[in-house]
């Protein structure tokens, strides 16, 4: 492999003929000593390419801290959670804060985060080198995290038909006993397209039909089989795609027939904000444009469309009201846990609080507020029928009278040659 050519230095610029001419002039006379430059400068570094770090903001690192030390971050961050309980006193090594990638993607320094705590509750010692929970409070017990889905959204995975799993089916009962507890929990016209045998992991597969509420009934659901209680799972990710794999031909071809069909009537025009989009792609456009329409801190306009329809999605937030209260205006900024960007509501009292615009989408695409077909008049498309079946009586009836001139037309030449 060969070395990649080096950036040679810029060669100094030749005067034009006619200012050679006065230099030379020039330099018969002393001299002056030339101006000092800037380093940058003497670096051919022109001063708009000089690259500033952001400054930090303390309200943004204290607010980190004080997440990595919450219960809500502890019951599932095995690693800080063992290094606080391995300390007597509950102290966390302020290095290892340092080290996370979020307070790295801030450029955060040690004497960054002993600023933005200054009024916290959390507790330092030795200067900073580590801190701790209010009063070393008790850790929370540690929880699996919760699975993210990556392949389908959960939203989409069950389009064309729901497939759950229940574990736990004691060994003498069948797929018969499943099929006939579960059809006492389903809707009544709810039929299951297919239940598998039970397997040796006592483990029963069953595909349904879509409904209204499936995958919250499922999520819920529980069976009593044999004197045991039987939970019944939704299949995501791995699991579901090889239990799509195992489901007869017929039965498979027969749920991707209903995604298609679930998908295009899901394909509509919907209305947010008194705002009216083609389908969800659009609207999900529409946010991604205003976001990043917008410079860091700039506020959105009260009067304007863009700030109309970001209020009205906020109303889809799964905290609903609780969340909103109190907002007086929206803005785009930085946000609080990283380098992404995203929209702050701005409260009366001046409190700003950023909010996940994808929650909101994801509740609007889990129930879409469809535009309203208006209903076609009734008789309109027997008129439309009575109409179309006048056209053709006439159009018959002027073929018939063509036909009939055509003919007396022919009887009449004939004649006319008997004559002859």
């Amino acid at each position: 492999m060969t070395d990649a050519p080096k950036r040679k230095e810029p060669e100094p610029e030749s005067p034009p003929p006619a200012k050679a001419a006065a230099e030379g002039k020039a330099a018969e006379t002393p001299a002056k000593e030339p101006q000092a430059k800037p380093a940058d400068a003497a670096a051919g570094r022109p001063d708009a390419k000089r690259l500033k770090p952001a400054p930090v903001e303390p309200a943004v690192v204290r607010k980190q801290v004080e997440y990595y030390l919450s219960d809500d971050n502890l019951k599932h961050d095995k690693f800080f959670h063992e290094k606080i309980a391995s300390d007597s006193e509950g102290w966390l090594d302020m290095g290892l804060v340092l080290s996370c990638n979020k307070m790295k993607a801030m450029r955060a320094t040690k004497e960054d985060v002993l600023a933005a705590l200054a009024g916290s509750k959390l507790e330092l010692k030795d200067g900073g080198a580590a801190v701790r929970r209010p009063g070393n409070a008790p850790l929370p017990a540690l929880e699996a995290k919760p699975q993210h889905h990556q392949k389908k959204k959960a939203a989409t995975a069950h389009v064309g038909g729901a497939v759950v799993v229940f574990k736990g089916v004691p060994s003498e009962q069948s797929w018969m006993q499943v099929k006939e507890k579960l059809r006492e929990k389903l809707p009544q016209k709810v039929v299951p397209w297919h239940v598998s045998e039970v397997s040796d992991k006592g483990e029963c597969f069953v595909l349904c039909p879509p409904f209204d509420g499936d995958l919250k009934l499922f999520e819920g659901l529980e069976l009593e089989l044999g004197g045991a209680t039987v939970k019944c799972e939704p299949c995501f990710g791995d699991l579901l795609q090889q239990t799509l794999k195992t489901l007869p031909r017929h039965i498979r071809e027969k749920r991707e027939k209903e995604a298609r069909k679930q998908q295009k009537d899901r394909n509509r025009p919907i209305v947010v904000g008194n705002q009216r989009f083609v389908n969800m792609g659009a609207l999900r456009g529409k946010v991604k444009e205003i976001l990043n329409s917008r410079s860091d801190g700039e506020a959105l306009k009260s009067e304007g469309t863009d700030f109309k329809l970001i209020r009205a999605l906020l109303d889809y937030h799964p905290k609903g009201a609780a969340k909103t209260a109190g907002t007086v205006g929206l803005k785009v900024n930085k946000s609080t846990q990283g380098d992404n960007r995203c929209f702050f509501m701005i409260r009366g009292d001046g409190a700003e609080e950023d909010v996940s615009m994808k929650k909101c989408l994801d509740a609007v695409e889990a129930d879409p507020p469809f535009v309203q077909l208006e209903p076609k008049p009734k008789g309109a498309e027997k008129a439309r029928g009575a109409e179309k079946a006048a056209g053709s009586e006439k159009a018959a009836g002027a073929e018939k009278a063509a036909g009939g001139e055509k003919a007396a037309g022919a009887e009449h030449a004939e004649a006319k040659a008997a004559e002859g």
